[in-house]
C-alpha cells in the first residue's frame, strides 16, 4: 500500500497498559451492576416480593443478557484483528452498539488511508483517531438524551396521537436509513475491490436470510427460545460463509 509505513503495532495495541485500562473499565461496570442488583433486591423486598420470585427473575434476566452478548463477543473478535483486544473490549463493555462500533472504526481507518481495519497497517496516529471516533462520538447519544430526549418523546407522542401513520413513517425512515448505511459500505467496496465487496454483500444477504428464518420460527413456529439467538446465529453463519469463501 502506497504512502503508508507498515509497522507492527500489535504489541502496543495489546500492551499491558491497554489491558489494564480494560480491566479497570470491566471492574467499574461489574461493581456498578452489583450495586444496582443490591438496590433492586432491597426495593423488591420492600414491595413484598419473595426471594424465590426475585431469584427466578434474576435467572431469566441473566439468560436473556448472556445470550444476546454472543453477538457482541463476535464483534469483539472481528475488531481484534484491526485494533487488538483491549480497545474493543473497553468499548463493548459499556454503552454503544456492536454494529456502530464496527462501522465507525472501519470508516475512521479508511478515512486515514488504510484499506480497512487492519492492525498490521495501524500507526499511533490512526489508532488514536479510531479510538476517538469510537469513544468521544458515542457521547452524542447520552448528551442528547440528557437535554433533549423528554422534549423529543413528547413531540413524537403528540405526532402519533394526531396521526399514527406519521409516527410509523418516522420510525420506518430511521430504520431504513440505518439499513442503507450498512449496505453502503459493501457497495462502495465493490467499486474499489470487487471481490471483497461482493463477498461482503453475499455474507450480508445470507445473514439476513437466516435472521428472517429465525424470526419466522419465533413468530409462526412458536419457537420463542430463538428470540435471543437470532442475531448471534445469523452473524456466525455470515462469518462461516465469509471464511469459506475467503
Amino acid at each position: 500500500m502506497r504512502g503508508v509505513i507498515v509497522l507492527d503495532f500489535s504489541a502496543t495495541a495489546n500492551s499491558t497498559f491497554m489491558y489494564g485500562l480494560g480491566a479497570l473499565v470491566a471492574a467499574f461496570i461489574t461493581i456498578l451492576s452489583g450495586v444496582f442488583l443490591i438496590r433492586a433486591w432491597r426495593a423488591g423486598r420492600r414491595q413484598g416480593l419473595t426471594a424465590g420470585v426475585m431469584l427466578k427473575v434474576i435467572r431469566t434476566s441473566a439468560v436473556f443478557t448472556i445470550v444476546p452478548s454472543i453477538a457482541i463477543l463476535l464483534g469483539l473478535i472481528t475488531m481484534a484483528g484491526g485494533l487488538g483486544v483491549p480497545l474493543p473490549w473497553i468499548r463493548l463493555s459499556v454503552i454503544g452498539s456492536v454494529q456502530y462500533e464496527l462501522i465507525a472504526a472501519d470508516s475512521a481507518a479508511r478515512s486515514a488511508g488504510l484499506p480497512g481495519l487492519l492492525l498490521r497497517y495501524m500507526t499511533p496516529e490512526i489508532f488514536a483517531s479510531v479510538m476517538i471516533v469510537m469513544t468521544v462520538c458515542i457521547l452524542a447519544g447520552p448528551v442528547f438524551n440528557l437535554f433533549f430526549l423528554k422534549r423529543y418523546l413528547g413531540r413524537v407522542n403528540r405526532l402519533q396521537q394526531k396521526d399514527n401513520r406519521w409516527g410509523k413513517l418516522v420510525v420506518a425512515s430511521l430504520f431504513m436509513g440505518m439499513i442503507c448505511t450498512f449496505l453502503g459500505n459493501p457497495i462502495l467496496t465493490v467499486r474499489e475491490t470487487p471481490r471483497a465487496g461482493w463477498i461482503a454483500l453475499l455474507v450480508m444477504a445470507i445473514a439476513a436470510v437466516i435472521y428472517a428464518g429465525c424470526d419466522a420460527l419465533v413468530r409462526y413456529g412458536k419457537q420463542k427460545w430463538l428470540d435471543g439467538f437470532a442475531l448471534p446465529i445469523s452473524m456466525i453463519a455470515g462469518m462461516v460463509v465469509a471464511g469459506l469463501i475467503g
